[in-house]
């Protein structure tokens, strides 16, 4: 019972805190993938072709075998759909049109991309979740310093210049 002094017990918390802010910050800049559709039927389309795109590019993405539908990682929806552009596939969700002609295909991607972008709110916007998660994580850090650990260390100092 001697080992359960008052300053113990403060150190305690002071370490619980600090993993507690360790724990908030790598929630914070965590990125687990949130998949969405990028191909309504794979039967309709060479599921080769772009699955070897999408592999050369290192875009995360799976496909759902009882509904026929790809999945790619969110935050890389833009670059896959750049990439099969290249290749001549252009995806409008759920539409898909093969050219032939690469820059054909390529101008129909910039004109529909241009179009996107006018009509997305800010809140659908890709990073904006990223931003708000890291603020949240900012906010409990900030919020356990001033109301945690100020007043442990304060009672530490105190206790020892006494």
């Amino acid at each position: 019972m001697k080992y359960i002094t008052r300053q113990n017990k403060l150190l305690f918390v002071i370490a619980v805190s600090i993993i507690f802010a360790i724990l908030t910050i790598v929630w914070a800049r965590q990125d687990s993938p949130i998949f969405r559709p990028l191909v309504q039927d794979m039967r309709l389309v060479d599921a080769v072709l772009i699955s070897d795109v999408l592999d050369q590019e290192r875009i995360a993405y799976y496909a759902d075998v009882k509904s026929q539908m790809l999945y790619v990682d969110q935050a890389k929806t833009e670059h896959a759909r750049v990439s099969l552009a290249k290749v001549g596939i252009v995806i409008d969700y759920p539409k898909i049109t093969k050219y032939s002609d690469l820059d054909e295909a390529y101008h129909a991607f910039l004109e529909q991309n241009s179009r996107e972008q006018v009509k997305a709110e800010l809140w659908e916007q890709p990073w904006f979740f990223r931003v708000v998660r890291l603020a949240a994580g900012a906010l409990i850090i900030l919020v356990l310093i001033l109301n945690v650990v100020r007043p442990a260390l304060r009672a530490i100092i105190l206790e020892q210049d006494k």
